[in-house]
């Protein structure tokens, strides 16, 4: 009897333990609807297929828009997460604090914006003195392609030279960060803007192809005495002036694939991929730390 009881209680014990691991969220398995910005469809794309290896009943559906919009689907719940170049803006923590969201911004990985001409463009550098002058001079004959109105390339470019009204006489939108290339091949006074993650991966071969007949403009710093081109080491080590983050953003209050997805890509093997297609991982990314001495 006192065997019949203790096997009653292991089964009733085995019952809620089951009862409670059902109550768990699944984080594994579902859909995510997310919003990104074409220029970082590379490493995005990367992450995704690296996630979907590991936990193959995870279905994307990935929107690419310009980053103004894929924020502003974020807002309107039409993706549940976007990856963006920037922050929330303080309308943004506005919104979010009233739906109750806490704002926790995920950064992954550090990206650039690399500036591209053809071979036969004049210049082998630029500085940001004469950048912030093509961009709001009417005078200014150098054409300026974007990959699309209000990407993250735009938006990283303007906001780095802290610009406020941009001439849009010499500005144009192309199709697309591959269509910029071609677009600055046919036009030998154009400057193109590139998402450094495009062309990041030196092993491989696609991505190299890319840069045949182009020719990559080093930018100088704040002061126009040194200059840099977008790469790995120079970006690893942050003196390219055109550098930003990769960020993860949800609206999603309980911890659901959106939440599983963002943990995996700032994880350890979610780092690696970012690394292995030649990003820098946001957590090995160089960070200054200021120690205030005060005796104990």
């Amino acid at each position: 009897m006192k065997n019949l009881k203790s096997l009653s209680l292991v089964f009733f014990l085995l019952a809620v333990l089951l009862s409670c691991d059902n109550k768990k969220p699944i984080i594994n398995e579902g859909t995510v609807k997310l919003a990104i910005d074409e220029s970082l469809w590379p490493v995005s794309e990367a992450l995704i297929q690296s996630y979907k290896v590991h936990y193959p009943k995870t279905n994307f559906i990935p929107i690419i828009v310009p980053e103004t919009k894929g924020i502003k689907m974020l807002f309107d719940d039409s993706v549940t997460l976007a990856i963006t170049t920037r922050g929330f803006n303080s309308e943004e923590l506005r919104v979010m604090k009233s739906r109750e969201v806490k704002y926790i911004p995920a950064l992954c990985g550090l990206d650039a914006v690399m500036l591209v001409t053809s071979k036969s463009f004049p210049d082998s550098s630029i500085s940001q003195e004469k950048l912030r002058y093509m961009l709001t001079s009417p005078d200014s004959k150098t054409e300026l392609i974007f990959d699309k109105a209000a990407s993250s390339n735009y938006n990283t470019i303007v906001e780095k030279l802290k610009i406020k009204n941009v001439n849009l006489k010499n500005v144009y939108s192309a199709d697309g960060n591959l269509q910029v290339l071609n677009e600055v091949k046919k036009h030998q006074n154009a400057i193109g803007f590139l998402g450094y993650n495009w062309v990041s991966d030196e092993d491989n071969y696609d991505s190299q192809k890319l840069l045949e007949n182009i020719k990559i403009l080093a930018v100088g710093d704040s002061t126009g005495k040194k200059f840099a081109k977008a790469t790995w080491k120079n970006i690893n080590k942050r003196i390219y002036p055109f550098e930003r983050y990769v960020y993860m953003h949800t609206m999603s209050k309980s911890w659901g694939v959106e939440n599983g997805f963002i943990r995996f890509s700032c994880a350890k093997t979610g780092q690696l991929v970012i690394e292995k297609i030649g990003l820098i991982p946001y957590y090995l990314i160089p960070k200054e730390f200021f120690l205030e001495k005060k005796p104990i």
